[in-house]
This record gives C-alpha cells, structure tokens and sequence, in this order.
C-alpha cells in the first residue's frame, strides 16, 4: 500500500514531473518555467491506499528527480501545464492528470490500473521558496 501511494506522489508532479532516480535518472519532458523544487502532496479518495503522502522532487533544466525512489514515468508537462504521465514501478501502474502554474502551484488525479490495489484520489503540489 505505502509503494502505491510513493507512485502517487511520485506521479503527484508532473510529477509528472517526475523520474526515477536511484544508480540512474531518466529523462522526462517538463518545460524550464517549473524548475525549482516542489513539494507533491497525494492524497486518497477511495481505497485502502495511505490517506495522505507527501514528496520533495526537484526539477532543473527540464530534468526531474525524487531522490531514493525506483519509479518510471512515461509523459511530462506541457509548455502549458498540463500532467498527463504514467508512473510504473514493476506491475503498479498509475496514470495522472492534472496542470501545474508557473507560478508554482498544481493539482490534479490519480487512479493506479493493473495492479492488486484500487485506489484513487488527488494531488497538489506547490513550488518551494
């Protein structure tokens, strides 16, 4: 349960925005108007799933990472804001959506598919400093 909620909030930013890291980082598309470091909060809606998670990610010249965390990511952000990305570790996969605003602020949903948890709920995130 807690690794689902960890996608989650991985998945939180651009998470969307996010990438994995560990030995290596994978590059995900996020435009350079949200450098900086965000804090993503997930939270649960429905589901046995932890009600509230919350994440430190760091995203700089389009690069974003969670420190300590073994996800994948397929999509990013759009020059525009909007989510829309996939965050997999092993079967768990967790499709997002949602925007973020330059001005450093975003939310949207999650809703995990293919794995032995139904879940769901929403995200926040709000740039640091």
């Amino acid at each position: 349960m807690t690794r689902v909620a960890t996608l989650i909030t991985a998945a939180g930013l651009m998470a969307a925005a996010v990438c994995p890291t560990g030995a290596a980082m994978r590059k995900v598309h996020v435009p350079n108007q949200y450098d900086g470091s965000w804090t993503i909060v997930a939270t649960t809606a429905q589901g046995p799933c932890s009600a509230s998670t919350s994440y430190h990610v760091q995203i700089k010249d389009s690069d974003a990472s969670i420190p300590g965390q073994e996800v994948d990511i397929d999509g990013g952000v759009s020059p525009s804001g909007t989510v829309q990305a996939t965050i997999i570790s092993g079967s768990n996969k967790v499709p997002i959506l949602g925007s973020l605003d330059p001005k450093g602020s975003g939310r949207g949903t999650w809703r995990p598919s293919g794995g032995l948890v139904e879940c769901s709920g929403g995200w926040s995130a709000r740039r640091e400093g």
